[in-house]
């Protein structure tokens, strides 16, 4: 019997001090990803207004992809280089359904982006993203003061109130921001 209880106690001691270093990720699913591109607009948000620059986050649909550019004097966009802030993708669980901005209108392939001005003011973006399972959220950006909203459920942006966070269409409000 304590033979018994001796090799649990090793067989766990090695479980114990092995386990943190397997790789046993979880590849992120729609919450998750909603909450990152939340994150990015806050971060953009102030990152334009303290740095006095115009800053970009760019969306490739097809490819699935999220990426951070500044507007340079010339015109030309560089990537920003903020901590925490990279080109990363939201596939394989999760993918774009549609992006409408105030300059594209309604995109639903292809690329677009969501500025961020000096002056605090965000372009309207509303994103829309599903998962395997057909399960939805929509994330919206409040253009005055860059605060984000997510919402259970594909709501279209006619529905949703410009300015005011609560529960709207056919979702829950989540809150971020």
């Amino acid at each position: 019997m304590i033979e018994i209880v001796i090799v649990l106690f090793v067989i766990s001691l090695v479980f114990a001090i092995v386990s943190p270093h397997l790789k046993l990720q979880k590849t992120p699913g729609l919450r998750e990803v909603s909450l990152k591109i939340a994150g990015e607009y806050r971060a953009l948000y102030w990152e334009a207004i303290s740095r006095q620059q115009v800053l970009r986050l760019k969306y490739d649909l097809d490819k699935g992809t999220v990426s951070a550019f500044r507007m340079a004097p010339d015109g030309s966009l560089k990537p920003v280089s903020i901590r925490g802030i990279s080109v990363w993708s939201i596939a394989p669980k999760v993918r774009f359904t549609r992006i409408h901005t105030l300059h594209q209108g309604r995109v639903e392939s292809g690329r677009t982006f969501t500025q961020f001005f000096p002056t605090g003011a965000v372009e309207p973006t509303t994103i829309h993203l599903s998962d395997r399972h057909s399960h939805s959220m929509t994330i919206t950006v409040n253009p005055v003061n860059g605060r984000t909203h997510i919402f259970k459920g594909d709501v279209e942006a006619p529905s949703l109130p410009p300015l005011l966070p609560g529960g709207v269409g056919n979702g829950a409000f989540m809150g971020a921001g």
